[in-house]
């Protein structure tokens, strides 16, 4: 069964974004008690940035080719994704644990499928045929 679902991308997507977020999350949330949210913020994207690049060409989009140049994107689409992120903090300007919570729901909400999408179109075509093939199968 679980092999089952980790043959879907949105499904490892989850899996990789999930552990990310939740590390980020609380980062983010702990940093953002003694430091400025937006510092908060940056140090916990930075920290998961790594992981999720690496973690999701070859778990998530299962991607053999394209070289360093997919990753390089893959990397920037994040980083915009960043910034919207920072827009959104600082248009709330969290102050305090709860806000500090409130705001990190809200800018998961915006950003989870930003990346999602956009993993998908950096990295289609490179993907291993045979798992492409089952994946179109199940999606």
């Amino acid at each position: 069964m679980i092999k089952k679902l980790l043959e879907n991308s949105l499904v490892r997507f989850l899996v990789v974004g999930g552990i990310n977020t939740l590390v980020t999350y609380a980062i983010f949330v702990g940093l953002g008690l003694v430091i400025p949210p937006s510092i908060a913020y940056l140090v916990a994207f930075v920290l998961g940035l790594a992981w999720v690049v690496f973690g999701s060409s070859r778990f998530v989009f299962r991607a053999s080719g394209g070289g360093p140049g997919r990753l390089v994107a893959f990397a920037a689409l994040y980083l915009i994704v960043l910034g919207l992120g920072q827009l959104v903090i600082h248009l709330v300007k969290p102050d305090g644990f709860w806000p500090l919570v409130l705001t990190s729901v809200i800018v998961i909400a915006i950003t989870t499928p930003l990346n999602y999408l956009g993993g998908r179109f950096i990295f289609r075509g490179q993907s291993d045929p045979a798992a492409h093939d089952k994946e179109e199968l199940t999606t």
